[in-house]
């Protein structure tokens, strides 16, 4: 019965005659009073089309507010047996003065007409500003600035020279999201960056400014700054797709109803949302109290110091490992200064490193492993290691030391190479060779008058090199290639970085965590479709993906089913519900699939 209803509804809808179809064009603001550094949108309705010629002119809004993307929406109502049809353009601005500001005219060609609008006057004051609205949140195909955002917190407005500060992005909303994505990524010059492994990939439920909104973070990142001086992280843009349920003033009311799931009358918008610029103040480490061995870290620090055995002969090879843990950026920490006695080799060290995030940072460890040689028997003492740094907590700069390491040396002493004593050495020199051992073996013997070009061995010797030369230019040949050409090497690596992020996602299969295998298993999508694309990860959006997979010939059901799987991993991390495990073993290996089809076309 419900096709049958469609059908006659359509065709109604369809017969009905319509009235303003001469282009009429108004501007209006969702609010006229803001808050500065909150977001506002200018709208521009035009009815009678769903067409424009040509985007709208906008006038210069850069004095006070900051541009952050647009979205458009259609409206088809039926009064009275009368249809009439509109179009409105979103414009989302930030502010970024105090004052009021007045907006000019907006330019709109539409029908072989150009159309103009009358100016508005909009408040920008400090502190969040009243809002009206009538009606829920995404009620008639619109979506208000306080019902979907995008904040940006800095764990500290105030940090020293390479002290972290955290900074957290998190999206909150009213409306039901279908999915983002990251369209611009703040830049962070000036900043040494680690990414933070988000903990809360979860959808939780938070209360902000006596409104109930489902919050989620977006990223979150540790920076070091590397500079005095105040440094402002831009905002960070999202396109998010938002279905939105529209007002039918139809005879009809709503008489499809949920034939399909979801109401005829309700559609997905693309909304784009910034968030706010964040300032940081970083002050220069003081000069006062500055020890020599300062390393420039800033945190707190701790040594150790460890060497295999104690007790060893002249000419033993030794392992002196010396591990530097703590919090603060590890990676930028410099090979410490060694002081061993004049009668000890020492080989470069072997240097690994280990940073694991936390919720107040960074914190990880470095360790440098050297192999030493005494050449001299006794008693030999491998002095303390120090390291400075600058502790925020107490505001001065503290030494960490490790313990020193006596050795015991037995055997003879042996004469050490030229050179200055206790170095660093460059590799391994060769000892006592001024003996030779006198050929015991039976040589082997030729017969007199045989061919040597007739050998297999002669062929063999003079081929070898040929091919290895061959061989190295191929290697090299590939390896510039993968150096120079990032296209080149992001597609050699997008097959294997997949499998690792589907493999993890396996690991998170439970019906607890299913949010967080969701967004892992959309990540390893993401990274696929952008390494053999060489797209950034962060800037894929599906209109923009669907076009350059077309335009390599790569067929729609391929496409369809890639993009579904992608919207299917975004959705899942806003359903209230838990999937069973069947299911998330059915998502993996859609994803797989998706992969494979998409890998095989193109």
């Amino acid at each position: 019965m419900k096709p049958l209803i469609v059908v006659l509804g359509i065709g109604v809808v369809l017969g009905l005659p319509t009235e303003g179809l001469a282009q009429m064009v108004r501007a209006y603001l969702s609010q006229n009073e803001v808050g500065l550094n909150r977001q506002f949108v200018l709208n521009v309705e035009i009815s009678g089309t769903q067409q424009l010629d040509q985007d709208p002119v906008l006038p210069d809004l850069s004095a006070f507010a900051a541009y952050l993307g647009s979205g458009t929406s259609t409206s088809l109502q039926i009064v009275n047996g009368r249809t009439s049809m509109s179009l409105t353009v979103q414009h989302r601005f930030q502010a970024t003065a105090e004052g009021t500001f007045e907006i000019g005219p907006v330019t709109v060609r539409a029908g072989g007409r150009d159309l103009r609008t009358e100016p508005l006057t909009i408040r920008i004051i400090d502190g969040p500003a009243p809002t009206a609205r009538s009606g829920p949140p995404g009620a008639n195909g619109t979506v208000a600035p306080e019902d979907l955002f995008v904040t940006a917190t800095a764990s500290k407005p105030r940090v020293y020279v390479n002290e972290p500060v955290i900074v957290e992005y998190r999206i909150f909303t009213r409306v039901d999201l279908d999915g983002y994505n990251i369209t611009r990524q703040p830049g962070t010059t000036g900043f040494w960056v680690e990414e933070l492994a988000d903990s809360q990939a979860g959808v939780e439920q938070v209360v902000r400014d006596g409104r109930q909104y489902a919050s989620a973070v977006v990223r979150r990142l540790a920076l070091f700054p590397t500079s005095a001086g105040t440094k402002t992280l831009e905002p960070l843009t999202l396109e998010t797709q938002v279905r939105v349920q529209r007002r039918s003033r139809s005879l009809f009311g709503d008489p499809f109803g949920d034939l399909f799931g979801r109401s005829l009358f309700s559609s997905r918008v693309p909304v784009i949302v910034g968030s706010n610029p964040v300032e940081i103040e970083v002050l220069p480490l003081p000069e006062a109290g500055r020890p020599d061995a300062f390393t420039g870290l800033v945190g707190r620090l701790e040594i150790s110091a460890s060497i295999d055995r104690t007790d060893a002969d002249t000419n033993d090879a030794l392992t002196y490992r010396l591990e530097v843990s703590g919090t603060g950026n590890i990676r930028i920490l410099p090979d410490p200064e060694l002081r061993f006695p004049s009668d000890v080799e020492v080989y470069p060290p072997d240097v690994s490193a280990r940073v694991e995030p936390t919720e107040d940072g960074v914190r990880g460890s470095k360790i440098f492993e050297y192999v030493i040689v005494p050449r001299a028997p006794g008693q030999v003492t491998i002095p303390a290691v120090e390291l400075a740094y600058f502790d925020v907590d107490t505001g001065v700069y503290a030494v960490a030391a490790s313990d020193p390491i006596t050795l015991t040396i037995a055997g003879d002493p042996v004469a050490t190479p030229a050179g200055p004593a206790g170095r660093l050495r460059t590799g391994v020199d060769l000892e006592r060779q001024d003996i030779r051992f006198i050929r015991i073996a039976i040589p082997g013997f030729r017969p007199v008058g045989g061919s040597l070009v007739r050998s297999a061995g002669f062929w063999a010797v003079a081929l070898v090199p040929i091919i290895a030369v061959a061989g190295a230019v191929a290697a090299r040949r590939h390896q510039d290639r993968l150096t120079g050409d990032v296209a080149y090497a992001r597609r050699r690596r997008a097959a294997r970085l997949a499998k690792q992020r589907l493999a993890r996602a396996q690991s998170l299969r439970s019906p607890d965590r299913h949010r967080t295998f969701h967004a892992e298993v959309g990540r390893a999508l993401q990274g696929f479709l952008g390494d053999t694309l060489n797209l950034p990860e962060a800037g894929l959006i599906r209109d923009e993906i669907r076009a350059r997979l077309t335009s390599r010939g790569v067929a729609p059901e391929v496409i369809d089913a890639y993009l579904g799987c992608l919207e299917d991993c975004d959705r899942q991390r806003f359903a209230p519900s838990e999937p069973d495990t069947l299911a998330m073993q059915a998502m993996l290996t859609r994803a797989g699939q998706a992969m494979t089809d998409l890998d095989q076309a193109l």
